[in-house]
């Protein structure tokens, strides 16, 4: 393969993964309320499913750098099919919240060996290439993956045949049995496409479980001594703050505006879709920023200052601000976005590549159920849109980690070289 080939096999791949992710957004919470579940209920199950991606993020992270990114892509897909699957014909809360974990476990596993891949791969073919390119249009594949499928899911609801209630299946099933579909497919293209350097030593399951640890443990490591990594942990949680912030009091905010949940609702769910748009925008225009601005730490950094503010904006009362902000908080982070990614895979080795970028995904997720956790009750003594400005204010001094970042190097963590990991090239 060349490097073009690679890139573009990436590119499809992130957006066949996110497609089936996009196509249950709008019916993961609806599909619980048609089931009888409560919404207190239905934030415990979404709780599982965080604390369960939390837990294993690490552990995942460290199997895919020891035995490699194919048989964890497979496996993670594989998980998705099935948590689509028993979602779809879920009529409890305990299978619901068995469907959660299993998505979980899913996330967990998928945080990293895929990127991991592109990255080997593309320096595998000449090491002096570069992968922003692919980082970028990557990105922007995702998010428009997400949309496409937030869009294909209304339509696929409006036409459904199948009864809203009373039925194993019922219409908010329809577009977890489509996500399925498209995982199944995903899967058989990871299967087919993801090819890796046949390894020297072909690991027993006990080295592998000696393994797994070693590799954590030297991946927290240099998480925590590596200057650059250090301060990209620190601008990714304070990410995961600002996003898990907005996600969370911009729809009653817009439902206070507009009047009603239901107007509001629908109002959110455009909002939702400009938001995914505006991302791909954002991380389709990172190379040029790259170039534009010279020195690439400068992307994230003016990006996230210019987001908190775009963020903060989302308070207003006008609904036309509020989508202007709205789009452009997640076309300033989404700029960013392959930038930090770019500087994240320059400061390791294919060691602890999949490892440290679980380690990120932890920071992010972490970052963003402690925010939830904060700004809820902040919300309910103000309003929404007034307790937005408190996650701005987190981003803005988030992104000073950034001001003089040291320049990217592998520093590489020796105690964190599994055993086996020799790789020979394929014949």
């Amino acid at each position: 393969m060349t490097v073009d080939q690679v890139r573009r096999t990436f590119v499809l791949l992130t957006a066949m993964r996110w497609l089936p992710t996009g196509l249950t957004v709008p019916a993961i919470v609806l599909i619980g309320q048609a089931r009888g579940l409560s919404l207190s209920q239905i934030g415990v199950i979404t709780a599982i499913y965080g604390t369960t991606t939390l837990v294993l993020e690490l552990p995942t992270g460290g199997l895919s750098d020891v035995i490699g990114r194919r048989p964890v892509l497979v496996a993670a897909g594989l998980l998705s099919v099935a948590a689509s699957l028993v979602t779809a014909l879920g009529t409890s809360f305990a299978v619901l919240a068995c469907a959660a974990a299993i998505r979980g476990a899913a996330r967990a596993l998928d945080s990293g060996p895929l990127q991991s891949w592109f990255v080997e791969r593309t320096l595998a073919i000449d090491p002096e290439a570069s992968y922003r390119k692919g980082l970028s249009r990557a990105s922007a594949g995702e998010s428009i993956a997400l949309a496409a499928g937030t869009l294909a899911a209304g339509g696929i609801l409006a036409v459904t045949s199948l009864h809203a209630s009373d039925t194993r299946l019922i219409a908010l099933s329809t577009p977890f049995l489509v996500a399925a579909v498209f995982g199944g497919v995903q899967v058989c293209l990871v299967a087919a496409w993801v090819k890796e350097p046949r390894r020297a030593t072909r690991l027993g399951l006990r080295s592998v479980v000696a393994d797994v640890p070693r590799t954590i443990a030297g991946g927290a490591r240099l998480a925590a001594t590596h200057p650059t990594l250090r301060r990209l942990l620190v601008v990714t949680a304070a990410i995961g703050v600002a996003l898990a912030s907005i996600e969370l009091l911009t729809p009653p905010h817009v439902a206070g505006i507009v009047g009603s949940d239901s107007k509001g609702a629908s109002t959110y769910a455009v909002l939702a879709t400009l938001g995914f748009v505006g991302s791909a925008i954002g991380a389709s225009l990172a190379p040029a920023a790259t170039t534009l601005m010279r020195r690439p730490s400068r992307v994230p950094l003016v990006g996230a200052l210019a987001g908190a503010a775009a963020l903060a904006c989302t308070g207003a009362q006008a609904v036309g601000v509020l989508t202007v902000a709205y789009v452009a908080f997640y076309v300033l982070l989404g700029v960013g976005g392959p930038v930090i990614d770019e500087l994240t895979h320059k400061s390791v080795t294919s060691r602890e590549r999949a490892t440290m970028l679980s380690v990120g995904s932890m920071a992010l997720q972490g970052a963003g159920v402690l925010a939830a956790l904060a700004v809820g009750p902040l919300a309910d003594h103000v309003s929404p849109g007034l307790a937005l400005a408190a996650p701005a204010t987190a981003l803005a001094l988030g992104s000073l980690a950034l001001v003089r970042l040291p320049a990217p190097s592998a520093l590489n963590a020796t105690s964190a070289q599994p055993q086996g990991q020799a790789l020979v090239s394929k014949s």
